[in-house]
């Protein structure tokens, strides 16, 4: 018998009206500005989203931090990764990688965020699919 098979990488883009510096702020420093609260352990204390450098990941809600990933890789203007296990089993994780690709003579960026690496028995690559989608709709308008 075949092991369960890991979901198929969920892969979205988006081009933004900002430098690659300006959309690796946006998309890192200023996370919890467009993220949507109803990704968050609990929607209705959502405050922010801390990112650090050099370690984690996490919702605020209030006095409460709830940690759900860890940088891996920080390239301002190039690359951002992260190990993410937010709506995950705990002790199972994925990774977050985002890339900032400028556009040749384009004061604009194009936004390519691969989510891979999924545990075993994760389901719903659509929802996910469509949850990236919509938090990468968000990023845009807040940059723009």
């Amino acid at each position: 018998m075949l092991g369960a098979m890991s979901l198929p990488p969920v892969v979205a883009e988006v081009v933004v009206p900002a430098t690659p510096t300006e959309a690796f702020v946006g998309f890192t420093a200023q996370m919890g500005e467009w993220w949507d609260p109803l990704l968050s352990p609990d929607p209705n204390t959502f405050t922010s989203i801390e990112v650090d450098p050099d370690g984690d990941v996490a919702t605020v809600h209030g006095g409460d931090r709830h940690v759900w990933g860890r940088v891996t890789t920080w390239e301002p203007a190039g690359r951002y990764t992260q190990d993410f296990w937010l709506g995950l089993p705990e002790g199972q994780r994925s990774v977050l990688d985002v890339r900032f690709l400028g556009i040749e003579n384009d004061t604009r960026t194009r936004v390519r965020l691969e989510h891979r690496d999924w545990p075993d028995g994760s389901q719903g690559a659509d929802g996910i699919r469509a949850q990236w989608e919509d938090l990468l709709a968000r990023f845009a308008a807040f940059v723009s």
